[in-house]
Order: structure tokens, then sequence, then C-alpha cells
């Protein structure tokens, strides 16, 4: 069965200016990986430049009573990209609300101790914010509608100490071993609230609920084009609290097998995933496979609703395709236990990015 060694924190992911590969337990005080020599070739290009083609994305997933979704925050260095997208599960209706965010400093925070990232647009203002001192993870979102969509309102919180709460780090070659991503994975217990506001209407108001949620945090040198897929997954299942994720794209690692970012966290237990291969030979819209060499990974997934943002701005052009739907199959975790399920709740995400 396959086998990826989980290494102690090495306190910083750039050494002598070149990048600390591997897997590591927890997370860092910081995701940081400027600095690293070269890293598009042997052109001494100033560190300062190069560190500018580091491209960062947050994404927090959800599942909490009747609803499903994902919030991200793209840092582009001079713009920034702020989506809500989420769907009610049972009628499958979709919500989407985003904002531009003009140039500042920082975007996506590098702190995993104490950090805070905000689109405060009046119409749009979103915040996802942590505070491992005092044992939270806040998610606060406030979202005028217009005559297509309804204002929406949440107040979602999660705690490290919950004993579901896992988490894991890698630090990959992109795709060569010059350059690097840096990424974070967490997964947690939810509570809190979700209120749509129509313009006409009675007020929908969902009561505080449990549910599950899962941050990532993704940096990476970008290359010049860049396409990729991934499927993150949360759900109860025979009572034990079931979340992964698995990417796979142009960023991948020559060697996957050493070096990739699958994990699937069981009710606060860590297994790395071995490198899968994810097809649809219908197009996204039609159903997936997903499967790997070592039998511990054989989904199905279906898709039910899709969303699609493009960007264009200056030089960068993303076509981002959010589609919410369901997984079937088995997946397997480090101590050989096979988890099977039906109907399990998953996101999943195409993207080309050229910059």
């Amino acid at each position: 069965m396959y086998t990826r060694q989980i290494l102690e924190q090495p306190g910083s992911f750039v050494k002598n200016k070149r990048p600390v590969f591997g897997t590591f337990a927890g997370h860092p005080k910081r995701l940081d990986i400027r600095g690293v020599y070269k890293p598009y070739g042997t052109v001494p290009i100033p560190t300062l430049i190069t560190n500018l083609r580091i491209k960062s994305r947050l994404s927090f997933y959800f599942m909490i009573g009747e609803y499903a979704g994902s919030i991200s925050f793209v840092d582009a260095k001079v713009f920034g990209f702020a989506e809500v997208v989420f769907w009610n599960t049972a009628t499958k209706q979709k919500f989407v609300y985003r904002s531009v965010m003009g140039p500042r400093k920082r975007f996506v925070p590098h702190g995993l101790e104490t950090a805070s990232t905000s689109s405060y647009k009046k119409s749009r203002y979103i915040r996802i914010s942590w505070d491992r001192r005092h044992d939270k993870l806040s998610v606060i979102f406030n979202l005028h509608g217009d005559s297509v969509r309804p204002s929406a309102n949440a107040a979602l919180v999660a705690a490290f100490s919950d004993k579901s709460f896992a988490e894991l780090t890698t630090v990959l070659p992109a795709p060569t071993l010059r350059r690097c991503s840096g990424i974070y994975n967490a997964a947690m217990s939810l509570h809190g609230a979700i209120t749509l506001i129509p313009g006409h209407g009675a007020i929908r108001t969902m009561s505080d609920a449990d549910g599950l949620a899962f941050m990532n945090m993704h940096r990476t040198y970008m290359k010049f084009r860049s396409h990729g897929e991934t499927i993150t997954a949360m759900g109860t299942v025979a009572g034990k609290k079931v979340s992964f994720r698995i990417e796979s794209g142009s960023q991948n690692s020559v060697n996957r097998e050493l070096y990739n970012a699958n994990v699937l966290f069981c009710d606060g237990t860590v297994t790395p995933l071995p490198p899968v291969l994810m097809t649809h030979s219908y197009g996204i819209s039609n159903k997936w496979i997903i499967q790997d060499t070592e039998n511990m990974v054989d989904l199905t997934f279906t898709p039910v609703s899709e969303n699609l943002s493009k960007i264009s701005i200056f030089i960068l052009r993303t076509v981002y395709h959010t589609i919410f739907g369901t997984l079937e199959g088995t997946i397997m975790t480090a101590a050989g236990e096979k988890i099977s399920f039906r109907s399990m709740t998953a996101i999943a995400e195409n993207y080309l990015i050229r910059l």
C-alpha cells in the first residue's frame, strides 16, 4: 500500500536559497516560499522580480445545514479577487458573488498562527481570520444582492482544538526542482448559520447548525501557462468525519509518487494519498473517474451544477470552473480501512491560468 513519509516542520521552506521539499506534519508559522535562487532557469533575475511570480490562493470549502460551497481569495500581486459560491444542496440553486480588489500589499497572508484576509468592498464584505492562541477560525460574509441574487449573510466558526481538526503541509517541485509550491490543507468541524434575504419575499434563515469545512492555502512559482483539476470532498461516513482533497495538473512534480499534496482526513487522522488520474471523457460536465494504481482511491464524481468564472485583467487570464456534485466509491486510510460512501458532497475545480 502507498505510503509517504511525514516529516517534522523544517522551520523554513527555503534554505540557502533552495526549496525544502517534503510532506510535513501540522502547520508552519509562515507558509512562505520567497527567495528561491534562479527559479526560472540560469538567467540571474533578482529575487525581487521572481518573488512577483509567486501566485497565491486561499480557499475555504464548507458544508453546513442545507448549503455547500466555497470562498476563495486569489492573490495575483497587482490585484486581488474574491468569490463566494454556494448551493442549496436540496434545491440545487446556486448563489455567486464576486469582488475584484485593487493593488495592496497582500491578499493572502503568510501567517498560519494569527492572520486575516478580507474583501472590504461595501457590497461584498468577506473575511476569513484565524487565531490559534484564542482557538478560533472565523468566516464572515455580508453580500448585497440584486434583481437576480438575494443578499446573503453568514457567520461560521471552527476550533483548532476540536478532535476532528487535522492539518498537513507539503512543499513540492513545481514542476522542476528549481521551483516549488507550498500547500497547506486542514479539515475541521464547523458551526454557524447562513441567512438569505430576497429582494421580495420572506427572509430565509438557517438555524445554527454543525457542519464540516476544508481550508486550502496554496503558493506557487507559477508557470506562464498552468492548468489543473481538484476534488475537495466532505461528509460523515459511519459516524466518522471524512474530508479529502485530490489534485492534478501541469504544476505536478515529475516524481508524483514522492511529491504530491493529496490527503485524506478521517476523524483527525491524516493519510497521505497517492497520485491519481482524473478522467472525464465526455467533458467536465459529465461523470469523472478518479483512480490510483494502489487501490486506495476509486471514485466517481457526478456533477450537479457548475459555476464558470473568467478573469481578464492586465496580462492575467484565468478560466475557473467550480462544480458542485456528489462522489461515490471507496477511499482507504493509512491503517488499511476502506471507507465506502454514496452521494458524498464534493466540489471540483477545473482551471486554466495564463500570464
